[in-house]
């Protein structure tokens, strides 16, 4: 007997690092993500998958058990980049699991934010309500988080690559290690997630709040001269706004666009790995 499970990876439009503290933060799903396919062996959990670290193997366990099973794991997602990899993971593996005929362990969202604990420790929870969702969503961390699903905006962006792997528990460890310090700017990034909210179908409005959110990013520490460079040529390519997205430190660069050729071409000249998205109004 076999079944599968699918999940979206994301992206953050505004309130990174912000969200882990109390803000709120939106992010949206993106086409890309991770399948699941899981059949009952005899003999210990096995997993196929490219790269099947220590972390991956345990995730799988913890969902199907130290034996019984046998998953395979693909994914079109870049790992570590910040666009939500290990809980599109996550939430496959939990959908998988419930394919296969395996009773619910509470919500889709409790069993995934499980097991993305694995991976990053302390998560804020954005990245396995987005996966769970699809679409755009309002998420803020509380007790029990508050997870608002949003209308689906029709505006297009371009994702650039740097190719670097950020490490999220890190980044977010020194963020934590850097108040009350920075306190006003992570304020100050809650307050453009809102903004941001009341524009969303409005990507000229849209924009400038994302590069702002940027310049925020920065001051907290989590940009990179790479990172801040890219912003800089997107711009200058026409974009209508620019920031990283994720944790920092490598990943993404996130450009909210009219066309996303200028861009593209730009990329490509540069050496980097870019494509087109659009928030994907649903997991398949």
């Amino acid at each position: 007997m076999k079944a599968s499970g699918w999940a979206s990876g994301k992206l953050v439009l505004c309130g990174e690092h912000a969200v882990v503290h109390g803000q709120p933060a939106l992010a949206f799903a993106v086409d890309r993500g991770t399948t699941a396919t899981v059949e009952h062996v005899d003999g210990p959990t096995t997993v196929t998958a490219h790269d099947p670290s220590p972390k991956v193997v345990g995730a799988v366990r913890q969902v199907f058990g130290p034996s019984g099973a046998h998953v395979v794991l693909t994914t079109d997602l870049p790992i570590g980049r910040g666009m939500g990899s290990s809980a599109s993971l996550a939430v496959a593996l939990v959908r998988a699991r419930r394919a296969l005929g395996g009773p619910p362990r509470g919500s889709e969202y409790e069993e995934a934010f499980a097991v993305e604990r694995l991976f990053h420790g302390q998560p804020s929870g954005v990245d396995v309500a987005v996966a769970c969702h699809g679409g755009v969503v309002r998420f803020q961390r509380t007790p029990e988080p508050v997870i608002t699903p949003l209308p689906c905006p029709r505006w297009r962006a371009v994702v650039v690559d740097t190719g670097k792997v950020g490490v999220t528990a890190t980044l977010v460890a020194e963020v934590t290690a850097r108040r009350p310090t920075i306190d006003a700017d992570l304020e100050a990034i809650g307050r453009l997630v809102e903004d941001a909210r009341a524009v969303l179908h409005d990507p000229r409005a849209l924009g400038p709040l994302l590069t702002e959110n940027h310049r925020l990013l920065r001051r907290i520490g989590v940009s990179t001269g790479e990172l801040d460079g890219i912003v800089g040529w997107c711009l200058a390519a026409g974009a209508l706004g620019a920031k990283l997205s994720g944790a920092g430190g490598g990943g993404v660069v996130l450009a909210l666009v009219d066309d996303p050729e200028p861009v593209l071409a730009e990329a490509r000249r540069r050496g980097y790995d870019a494509w087109p998205t659009s928030p994907a109004e649903a997991n398949r």
